[in-house]
């Protein structure tokens, strides 16, 4: 899959957190994240998914295509490769 990334601000303290631009919904890109603990919630006015796995926490609007993902910050960048690997579709084992 092609995304834009880019650095944001992020309120977790121990965290870097990334912006990834998706050419799918959140919605759908929830639906394929198969060993996460995902969660909907579709009583805000703008309903949103979340979803955690190993310290790495994804977040966002169901019918946007931006979601915000939390890396723990003692091993972020690994973390962060690992993810991307997955995303765009070089890493098959996930």
């Amino acid at each position: 899959m092609r995304f834009e990334c880019k650095k944001t601000e992020n309120c977790f303290a121990a965290s870097e957190t990334w912006e990834y631009r998706l050419p799918e919904t959140a919605e759908t890109f929830a639906a394929r994240l198969g060993g996460w603990q995902v969660k909907e919630n579709r009583n805000y006015r703008r309903p949103m998914m979340t979803a955690d796995r190993n310290g790495v926490n994804v977040k966002g609007v169901l019918a946007g295509n931006v979601i915000r993902v939390s890396f723990p910050e003692v091993n972020w960048e690994a973390e962060k490769a690992h993810f991307e690997d997955w995303l765009s579709g070089e890493d098959a084992g996930e």
